[in-house]
């Protein structure tokens, strides 16, 4: 799977949690399994900081580490300056900064995500544990030669 790819299933996870759960759209997990992606909802996810960071760690260790797991997304719901409603999407994976997206809400559905940035250092502290799971990972392949292979599956 390729950095490109993770960020289309974190897309299209989006797009069913928020045919699946309305809005406000829940925060969740995405991982991309072996065999498949699970998407965990997040919806006990503490709103202080702290403990919110805390959660993340736990889930870190249990769902990334423990099961050898290199890469995440989350989504969530969240607001721009303007005052719109949008779904953003952050994913990361081993060897990869993190990157973040979002669209809009239209109607039932969504716009076309804006192009991927790399996450700023100091935003979503709470997903730090997370990326630091998956870069802590021994190296079991080598990325592709052009360096957007990622040794997921």
């Amino acid at each position: 799977m390729h950095i490109e790819e993770l960020r289309q299933v974190c897309q299209e996870a989006a797009r069913d949690l928020l045919s699946k759960e309305g809005r406000p759209l829940p925060p969740a997990l995405v991982l991309p399994r072996e065999q498949s992606t699970q998407v965990l909802l997040l919806t006990g996810l503490p709103d202080d900081d702290e403990a919110r960071l805390e959660a993340m760690a736990h889930l870190a260790d249990e769902q990334l580490t423990a099961r050898g797991t290199p890469a995440w997304g989350f989504v969530s719901e969240g607001e721009v300056a303007e005052g719109a409603a949008v779904a953003v999407i952050v994913y990361g994976a081993r060897r990869h900064a993190p990157m973040i997206t979002a669209a809009l809400f239209v109607g039932d559905g969504l716009t076309e995500f804006e192009p991927p940035e790399e996450l700023d250092p100091h935003a979503f502290p709470f997903l730090h544990p997370l990326q630091r799971a998956v870069d802590a990972l021994p190296a079991e392949t080598p990325p592709d030669a052009d360096g957007g292979g990622l040794p997921l599956l």
